[in-house]
């Protein structure tokens, strides 16, 4: 597991992500903050495609769109900090060329 714990850049709220490596593809997140942006996303575990949202652009990645879709602020540092969990998380599981 890798627990990770930052103040927000924007709003300097405390967050703490913790990623788990579940299986070969699936990472479990979980998010703790006293943020009120980031309420939804309390006590409600995230699992997502570790490879996946490694890879791909945050445009295209499915964790971003979930932030979207909840309205959150695309200033937020969160996103970044669940990328890093994961990528930390992973370890020596992945290589990014």
């Amino acid at each position: 597991m890798c627990k990770y714990a930052y103040s927000c850049r924007l709003c300097k709220h405390t967050i703490g992500v913790n990623a788990t490596y579940e299986n070969m593809q699936e990472v479990k997140v979980e998010i703790a903050s006293d943020c009120p942006n980031l309420g939804m996303f309390a006590n409600n575990p995230i699992r997502l495609d570790a490879m996946r949202e490694l890879m791909v652009p945050k445009q295209q990645s499915d964790f971003a769109r979930l932030l979207e879709d909840h309205h959150h602020l695309s200033d937020c540092s969160v996103y970044d900090s669940v990328i890093e969990a994961i990528g930390r998380e992973m370890g020596r599981y992945y290589e990014i060329a």
